[in-house]
């Protein structure tokens, strides 16, 4: 359905039509160029490409014609979609028709400013926590720069906003009491191993839902990490869905083999002489997602009065024990599919009190 402003028609013989400014004559008086198709989802899109690179006659400077919207529209179409993976790219569209669209959407190009872009922060700042200004602040400034690279801005439009600072907040785990409870649960659940393989591996719950038979070395007793699955949502008919995607893993070092303990190696034989999928969880042949594991792990929490957190919260865990034993951080690193050291430090320098406590009494004088 054609929206107003866009300059898109149904014609007479059953095709669509879009307009878009193509130029400028010697006198300053507009000249329009045309795009047809048969859908208006294709006109749509030869619309906003045309419009990213349609240029001024009257002036050398190139020129981008269109509303943020259709910058935006082109910039996901033909740019973001061909360097993120598709979970990034719904995050992205997300962030954008959630945010983005309503608040400066319909304001021209050419047109934005800072103080407009400062006015779309301090008003989205009210809405959605500092975290999420952030991460919805930097698709705009990723979309921006691409329109920067081909003249369309300034860089002085977008580099010197400033945004509230982000409070580091400090990872939760669990300790080892709740470790041990939780394990010896966890064996007597039907639900329990992909707590058991968050609590022994650290891998993250989509890659423990998108763990296949196939990347089990039971021979060396090792795991590949290769996959992992998620649910992200997209814009369909002015409403949100949600569907199920599987792809690589979240970065290159997040695929990675990850050593068995033999306890969990006999575990998961006999899981699979069972087994009616090519997935390690799962029900019948289907595998098991993300949320329906998130679900079982908070009903396996409430049975056991354990206090509540996430399922991300395991992983957490598993790199403390870790810490705990004195495991070499760069080990550490490398079983969590971390890009560097410095990340796994940065993250996990907050230690627990128990470990403060006897901290301060080895180096105590008195």
């Amino acid at each position: 359905m054609a929206k107003k402003g866009e300059n898109i028609y149904k014609r007479k013989d059953g095709r669509w039509e879009g307009r878009y400014i193509k130029g400028r004559r010697a006198n300053g008086s507009i000249y329009y160029g045309y795009v047809y198709s048969t859908s208006y989802k294709e006109v749509r899109k030869k619309l906003v490409i045309k419009k990213a690179t349609t240029f001024s006659d009257f002036n050398t400077t190139e020129r981008f014609y269109g509303t943020v919207n259709n910058w935006l529209d082109y910039w996901l179409e033909s740019v973001a979609a061909v360097q993120v993976k598709p979970s990034t790219l719904d995050s992205y569209k997300s962030k954008i028709d959630c945010h983005i669209r309503p608040a400066i959407g319909e304001i021209f190009l050419s047109e934005l400013t800072s103080t407009k872009i400062e006015n779309f922060i301090d008003q989205t700042k009210e809405k959605i926590s500092t975290s999420s200004l952030h991460a919805v602040f930097r698709v705009l400034k990723t979309a921006l720069k691409y329109a920067e690279k081909l003249n369309f801005v300034r860089r002085s439009l977008y580099e010197n906003i400033q945004l509230p600072k982000i409070k580091k907040t400090k990872i939760i785990t669990i300790n080892r009491s709740e470790h041990k409870r939780l394990v010896k649960a966890a064996k007597k659940s039907p639900d329990g191993l992909p707590v058991l393989l968050s609590l022994e591996t650290g891998m993250r719950i989509g890659e423990i839902s998108g763990l296949k038979w196939s990347d089990v070395d039971f021979e060396n007793q090792t795991i590949s990490v290769q996959r992992t699955l998620q649910r992200v949502s997209t814009l369909s008919n002015g409403e949100f869905r949600t569907h199920i995607i599987e792809e690589k893993p979240k970065s290159d070092t997040s695929e990675r083999i990850i050593p068995l303990s033999t306890a969990l190696v006999k575990r998961l034989m006999r899981a699979k002489k069972t087994s009616k999928s090519i997935y390690v969880v799962s029900r019948g042949a289907k595998f098991i997602e993300p949320r329906t594991i998130r679900y079982q792990f908070n009903r396996l929490l409430k049975a056991l009065n354990l206090p509540r957190c996430s399922f991300h919260a395991l992983r957490h865990s598993f790199a403390t024990r870790c810490l705990e034993k004195g495991v070499n951080i760069a080990v550490i690193s490398s079983l969590m599919g971390h890009a560097s050291t410095k990340m796994t430090l940065d993250i996990y320098t907050n230690s627990n009190l128990n470990e403060e406590r006897l901290a301060v009494e080895s180096i105590t004088c008195i």
